[in-house]
């Protein structure tokens, strides 16, 4: 019965810490928030492949953060896709822009 004791009383001294490491945060605030930023800059260059064991591994650290952390980094990440989804709207209206004005000055030449 000691032994049993004792066995258990080591598996909880050594599995206590190792739970505790496992769901505590593995990175800061700012550690996390800046990974993030750098996965959603990535992922819009079009790299999204490569990016998918790191999306991965911040979604598992997302939920071992504080909800005001992974809150902020979501908005960062969507707010970073919304930002490029208007720079191609842009582009693209400026490019079409630029082909009526060819357009337009070709008809008049």
């Amino acid at each position: 019965m000691r032994f049993a004791l004792a066995a258990t009383a080591a598996a909880a001294a050594v599995a206590v810490p190792f739970a505790v490491s496992v769901s505590g945060p593995q990175m800061s605030g700012d550690q996390f928030l800046s990974a993030v930023r750098c996965v959603a800059y990535q992922d819009v260059a079009g790299a999204p492949a490569e990016l998918a064991d790191a999306k991965r591994q911040l979604n598992a650290e997302a939920r071992r953060q504080p909800l005001e952390t992974a809150a902020r980094a979501e908005a960062e990440a969507a707010r970073i896709a919304r930002n490029q989804q208007l720079t191609h709207e842009l582009a693209a209206a400026c490019a079409g822009a630029q082909l009526a004005a060819d357009t337009d000055s070709q008809g008049r030449g």
